[in-house]
């Protein structure tokens, strides 16, 4: 074997430290982006007085009694002369487009002054340029209601974006919402960062059975134990001082959009009596079709099990969606859209039981010119077979019972508009 001159030996170890310093400011650097901060947080936390009101808009990440609970409770021992409020609005299963669409009704309509928004697990699917309208959405309708709102995105992560962050780059959702953050200023904060630190370093398990061990991460793979959200609460604590820093309140100004069709003007309408043909029946939050649907964030919910009954309304714009329940009684509807062939789909899905029920959205897959559009959407009389729908997931149905209606259950209709309503 040949022996190493000491002068290589020396050198390699020098190389070896400035790629380890290296790799340690890029992981810093990719945790936690300051831009322009959080400035009005740091006013208030400054002055220490009256409330101040922070806004939660995610997935079932963020719905969970987890990372938001437990940042309101740090910012609440952190500044306890102020009156922190929490406005939760975390909907389990759900991503930017409806995150867009409900943002008016769920978090703006209770004047924020920090909104946190966590979509980039279940984002995951979707197509980057997509990613970056609704989340651009999100931002200009926040800063066009208050421009002294401030916003930081937070990135989560699930099995499916482990392996990037392994590697040292954000996952495809993140990379799209980092494509927003940047042209805005707009903080960012990666949680699944350390998470894969600690897996490479083998000292946290990212799936496992064992929750009370402390060092599991998540037992599906997606949704943190409680050891995990305190590691996210960990990444929060040590990323905030650096995005407070200035205490000087300024409006936070909208500059030219990233894509013209952006979804600024996305919000949700309520199925009322005016769009609603045959016989329709108000559902009561006790209804066993609604176990386990979030009920702080139900609309008015209307059902149908007449085939025939529908909705019809007219809007302006180029995108439009409904927002349904997916449970054991969900059947199939038809869209029809001004003189296009129809478009027949479910909001049933393998996941729909009697004990799990959820809000789902749907979107109408087709393109549309931007500008006025008739939309008819009735219930058809198909019986769906929905053993065979869950039975491909690997999700047998032992009493059928429970699913052999087929209903239509609407909570509000999407529109994505060219312009304010």
């Amino acid at each position: 074997m040949p022996v190493k001159h000491p002068l290589f030996t020396l050198l390699a170890g020098l190389l070896g430290v400035i790629l380890l310093s290296a790799a340690a400011r890029t992981e810093s650097e990719l945790e936690v982006h300051v831009r322009d901060g959080l400035p009005n947080l740091a006013a208030r936390a400054h002055d220490s007085s009256g409330k101040l009101r922070v806004a939660y808009l995610g997935g079932s990440i963020t719905a969970a009694d987890g990372w938001r609970a437990l940042t309101t409770s740090y910012l609440r021992t952190s500044y306890p002369r102020l009156d922190v409020v929490e406005i939760s609005a975390g909907l389990p299963g759900t991503g930017s487009d409806l995150g867009a669409c409900r943002l008016g009704r769920d978090v703006l309509e209770q004047h924020p002054d920090l909104l946190f928004v966590e979509f980039a697990v279940n984002d995951s699917s979707t197509a980057p340029a997509q990613i970056e309208r609704t989340m651009e959405g999100i931002v200009r309708q926040t800063w066009r209601a208050n421009p002294h709102t401030d916003i930081c995105f937070v990135y989560t992560v699930s099995a499916h974006g482990l392996a990037d962050l392994e590697a040292g780059r954000f996952q495809p959702s993140a990379k799209a919402m980092e494509t927003v953050a940047q042209h805005y200023g707009i903080p960012s904060i990666h949680f699944g960062l350390e998470v894969a630190r600690q897996v490479v370093a083998g000292s946290l398990i990212f799936k496992g059975n064992t929750p009370e061990e402390g060092n599991v991460f998540s037992l599906d793979g997606v949704h943190p134990t409680p050891a995990g959200h305190q590691l996210y609460l960990a990444v929060i604590k040590r990323s905030l001082p650096a995005l407070i820093t200035s205490v000087e309140k300024n409006p936070h100004g909208l500059v030219a959009p990233l894509h013209d069709d952006n979804w600024q003007y996305a919000r949700i309408e309520t199925a009322d009596s005016t769009v609603r043909n045959g016989k329709w029946v108000r559902v009561a939050s006790d209804d066993p079709n609604l176990r386990g649907v979030t009920k702080s964030s139900l609309p008015p919910t209307w059902r149908a099990t007449e085939a025939g009954a529908s909705i019809e309304f007219t809007f302006t714009g180029r995108e439009f969606g409904l927002l349904g329940i997916a449970a054991p009684d969900t059947g199939e509807f038809r869209v029809t859209v001004d003189d296009q062939p129809p478009v027949t789909d479910t909001l049933f899905d393998a996941y729909a039981s009697p004990t799990f029920c959820r809000q789902r959205p749907w979107f109408y897959p087709r393109k549309l010119a931007d500008g006025a559009h008739h939309v008819r959407i009735e219930l058809t009389g198909t019986k769906l077979d929905k053993a065979a729908i869950k039975a491909k997931a690997g999700k047998p149905i032992d009493d059928p019972a429970p699913y052999a209606t087929n209903a239509l259950t609407v909570c509000g209709i999407l529109i994505v508009g060219s312009s304010a309503p």
